[in-house]
């Protein structure tokens, strides 16, 4: 586990927001992805988080007009593992652990999957989440698809507006942020951040640099 901590150094944040994002790979147009972490941090504050490489999921569907949204409970999900979105009883949809055989088939090692064998047929969309947060939303899986997920080892930064509640991203706004590759030899890792004629910038100190 990697403990992060994000400290403003700047005199007037100006309302904006530190965002903290991971990019899915192999990413589509359609994805919706989230900011993984929101950090509303005055200024001299410092606001902490942690990271670890646990994978789970969740799957969202849409009521028969669009409205009264289901959330199913958060399944962690191995690399290597495949999921299936099942109705027991004809109600909403749950995660069950597939036959290995079919993990193989449909999956790398590094790749989570989750396929969909609803029945009655729904469509479904997929909430990938990395140590319990949301990273991206893979919309409109239809049945007998499979959707997978891995994402990069990398944290994006960037200072923004306040939210909008729901608000998503696409993947064209990691051209606009700060990466940081993520090395699990590190246990711990600063965040500073700046601001110099209206520019933001970031300085990423480890305890590897000690």
């Amino acid at each position: 586990m990697i403990k992060c901590s994000v400290h403003s150094d700047v005199t007037d944040m100006h309302g904006k927001r530190v965002l903290v994002f991971l990019r899915p790979q192999h990413p589509r147009i359609d994805y919706l992805v989230h900011a993984w972490q929101d950090l509303e941090i005055s200024s001299g504050a410092t606001a902490y988080f942690y990271f670890d490489d646990a994978v789970s999921a969740r799957l969202l569907t849409q009521g028969k007009r669009g409205d009264n949204p289901t959330c199913s409970a958060e399944q962690a999900i191995q690399p290597g593992q495949l999921f299936l979105a099942q109705r027991p009883d004809g109600l909403s949809p749950t995660l069950n652990p597939a036959p290995t055989g079919m993990a193989i088939e449909r999956l790398t090692p590094q790749q989570a999957g989750i396929y969909n064998q609803t029945y009655p047929y729904t469509s479904i969309d997929c909430i990938w989440c990395v140590s319990g947060s949301p990273v991206v939303t893979m919309p409109y899986l239809d049945w007998g698809m499979t959707c997978t997920f891995e994402y990069v080892p990398v944290f994006y930064f960037m200072v923004a507006s306040p939210l909008i509640s729901g608000e998503n991203f696409t993947v064209q706004a990691f051209t606009d942020m700060t990466p940081y590759p993520v090395s699990p030899s590190i246990s711990t890792l600063d965040v500073e951040i700046t601001r110099d004629k209206g520019r933001w910038m970031f300085n990423f100190i480890t305890d590897a640099d000690d």
